[in-house]
């Protein structure tokens, strides 16, 4: 099963602004990506314009940080399989153009790469895009995380923020499909489909992309699709108060929330994965002077009924996520 565990990376981490959530705020030095000319203050309860601001050619670099921890319990096994997952990626999103509608088309690009999956106490799998290729011998991931790296993938969005159409994932999955073998394309789907893709561009979905007050709540409901079926996430944000985030005075958000299966397919992992209980907490911190979100801290506990062929077990997952804004360029 450890396929299955790799693969609900992505399943597992559909919720919020991006993969989002938020971590603690900041004091005294400033974080990397805190904006250095930042020396205007906001009374404690004015309101915050919580709406991505793009610009043409403006560059915001990316870093995530993702810890996922799960534990299988089957049948007549003694003890829980442990497994552990940790991936950093760091990614470019550039303001490209307004579009006639209102909306803006931006771009994504992914500069480096780095995850380690471990049994809970050795690595089963590690690779660095940061490192030289000689040294990815025969690990199955390598050749789809460098051909990642590079191109382009295009966001185009409507007036309020949400994206309708992307452009470049064919050109990503012919890149990958001349670098792999056919199990590590399959491998290339299962983690990073199309749904998958579009949630890096789906800033806006926990923003009401306006005027807000504090202490004002908006509640955000979408389905999601993912390699398991198709996920529904039932959130509250809530803007609780201003924060001098580093340098950056920023909104702060949180939300509360759960994730469940509207749906269940077995067609891309080969077993029928149900959430019977998840719970998401998010807490965000907005910059509106740079109009896009400072950091994101996710937490995401969840039990997995998983079904195959023959046998059923259940995995507890917690995953957490960590969004940062390194500084624009």
């Amino acid at each position: 099963m450890k396929k299955l565990y790799i693969i609900l990376l992505a399943g597992a981490a559909a919720s919020g602004p991006l993969l989002t959530g938020c971590s603690k705020s900041h004091t005294g030095a400033a974080p990397p990506g805190a904006r250095a000319d930042a020396t205007a203050t906001a009374p404690n309860d004015g309101p915050a314009d919580l709406k991505i601001k793009w610009k043409e050619g403006v560059t915001f670099p990316m870093r995530m940080e993702l810890d996922q921890g799960t534990e299988m319990k089957a049948p007549g096994q003694a003890a829980p399989t442990k497994q552990k997952v940790k991936m950093t990626q760091d990614f470019n999103l550039t303001g490209i153009k307004k579009l006639d509608n209102g909306g803006w088309e931006f771009g994504l690009e992914f500069k480096n790469e780095a995850m380690d999956v471990s049994d809970g106490q050795h690595s089963v799998m590690n690779f660095d895009s940061t490192q030289s290729p000689a040294q990815d011998g025969d690990n199955p991931a390598a050749p789809i995380f460098r051909a990642m790296i590079g191109p382009r993938i295009e966001y185009f969005t409507d007036a309020a923020g949400k994206v309708e159409k992307m452009g470049g994932v064919d050109e990503l999955s012919s890149r990958i499909a001349a670098a792999t073998k056919p199990q590590q394309r399959a491998m290339f789907k299962q983690v990073y489909d199309e749904d998958t893709l579009k949630r890096y561009g789906s800033f806006s979905d926990a923003l009401p992309n306006r005027m807000a007050n504090l202490g004002e709540s908006w509640p955000v409901k979408n389905d999601i699709g993912s390699v398991i079926g198709t996920l529904t996430m039932d959130m509250k944000y809530t803007f609780k108060n201003w924060e001098q985030h580093g340098d950056r005075l920023c909104a702060h958000v949180v939300g509360t929330g759960t994730i469940s299966s509207k749906t269940v397919s077995a067609a891309m992992v080969g077993a029928a994965v149900e959430i019977q209980k998840g719970k998401l907490s998010d807490e965000f911190w907005f910059d509106p002077k740079a109009g896009m979100i400072a950091e994101v801290h996710d937490v995401q506990d969840m039990t997995l009924k998983i079904t195959t062929r023959t046998e059923t077990m259940t995995q507890e997952l917690t995953q957490n996520v960590r969004l940062s804004l390194m500084d624009a360029l």
